[in-house]
């Protein structure tokens, strides 16, 4: 995992954390890991090993956008399992920041569109595929149709 749970307390306060999952740890943590996992759905055409680990590795990329990101996803996902005395308004501020919609594209949104290139690493090349998976982000595509011609 990319945070602990015991950094999450810069996004909500140790004991409302532990009111929502009601001091377990592995909700947390289950949470955090969503959080996660749809942050990856975002940035996928980066190296996620580097960005976000594996269970026997951390993270190699540091970068604190990213760390504020899932925090702030996570108090997002806890808040909406249970509504204890939060300012929704602010989190949800905070959550169309970081992730935003379609409509309103928030930091996530604008990385997967391209709009903002954090400095991580691309996707290595997968040696057991036909493609080179590391050169899918750096060349220009450009395809067209032929023009119809209509004769009578």
């Amino acid at each position: 995992m990319r945070i602990k749970p015991k950094d999450l307390s810069t996004e909500l306060y140790d004991e409302v954390v532990e009111e929502i999952t009601r001091s377990s740890e592995k909700e947390l943590e289950e949470q955090i890991k969503a959080a996660e996992d749809f942050a990856k759905g975002f940035v996928f055409k980066y190296d996620l090993k580097a960005l976000f680990g594996t269970k026997e590795t951390p993270p190699t990329v540091e970068d604190s956008s990213l760390d504020k990101c899932i925090k702030t996803i996570t108090a997002y996902f806890l808040v909406l399992k249970a509504n204890p005395n939060v300012n929704l308004k602010v989190l949800h501020d905070a959550y169309m920041l970081w992730v935003g919609n379609k409509e309103e594209p928030g930091w996530l949104y604008e990385i997967r569109n391209g709009e903002i290139n954090p400095d991580w690493p691309y996707k290595k090349d997968d040696p057991d595929t036909p493609e080179d998976e590391s050169q899918q982000n750096t060349e220009v595509y450009w395809t067209s149709t032929t023009k119809r011609v209509n004769r009578f």
